[in-house]
């Protein structure tokens, strides 16, 4: 039902390819859960300006935070969540009654949650993941989180990827983590894209699956509605594979049970 006492939002640049919202949605209407989530696109100079004007906004109750605001949105806010100061990114912004922003990570317990839902644990797995932003690093902490093995970090600035792993290696001490310019080898179990190549036409894979053994779990964070041609070559290597879409379904409660807070 729509609510105009309950309104959501989500912040990014650009927006047009967003489908999240009408997800949202509709799982506020079959729920029969009051509110609305509304696109809201502002350019990353403007974002602070923003910020300040949701802080004013009686009616919000939170934010979904997407590309390109992730890691930048974090020095910005009133407050981090113990993950979102460890993966240094948001995807979630909650108000409090008087004002404050706050902000969440539940990318990575969204990506996670719909892996092992689909009878993909990490727990003691070898994975490789693509990227060193907001995204890679929520679900590194996830990852770690659940115990997985280790955790090779490929991203085109290593320096930028040394810094995440260094993040956590000090976070989760039992996960190994490494950074690399290579590509994924037999030893890989879980492979991830967690970077926005494949959401245009004609991109590259933006990662070679030539090395890897048929059977792995390979996931993708982009979201199109025919999913990625990474994730079509992946299965056509018999991998259990995880499109993009996935990962945003198991955040609409994760991410209302957290607005809700106190």
């Amino acid at each position: 039902m729509t609510d105009p006492n309950t309104l959501y939002g989500l912040i990014g640049h650009p927006v047009g390819h967003v489908r999240s919202p009408a997800i949202f949605n509709a799982h506020l209407e079959a729920n029969e859960l009051p509110g609305r989530m509304v696109v809201f696109d502002y350019k990353p100079e403007a974002l602070a300006v923003a910020l300040d004007a949701f802080r004013q906004m009686q009616n919000l109750k939170g934010l979904f935070v997407t590309m390109p605001h992730k890691q930048t949105i974090a020095s910005l806010l009133d407050g981090l969540t113990d993950m979102a100061a460890v993966a240094g990114a948001v995807n979630v912004v909650r108000r409090t009654s008087d004002g404050q922003l706050i902000g969440g990570q539940l990318d990575g317990p969204g990506f996670v949650t719909a892996m092992i839902a689909g009878g993909n644990h990490p727990g003691g797995k070898r994975s490789f993941i693509a990227g060193a932003g907001g995204v890679s690093a929520g679900i590194c902490s996830a990852l770690a989180d659940s115990n997985v093995r280790s955790i090779m970090i490929s991203n085109r600035s290593l320096e930028r990827g040394r810094d995440l792993r260094n993040r956590l290696q000090k976070a989760f001490p039992a996960t190994e983590f490494a950074v690399t310019d290579a590509q994924p080898d037999e030893t890989i179990d879980i492979l991830i894209n967690a970077t926005s190549v494949g959401i245009n036409p004609g991109d590259p894979l933006p990662i070679s699956l030539d090395g890897i053994r048929q059977g792995i779990f390979v996931g993708d964070v982009v979201n199109l509605p025919k999913g990625t041609p990474f994730i079509a070559k992946a299965r056509d290597l018999n991998c259990k594979v995880q499109s993009g879409d996935a990962m945003f379904r198991p955040q609409i409660q994760l991410a209302l049970d957290f607005f809700r807070s106190a």
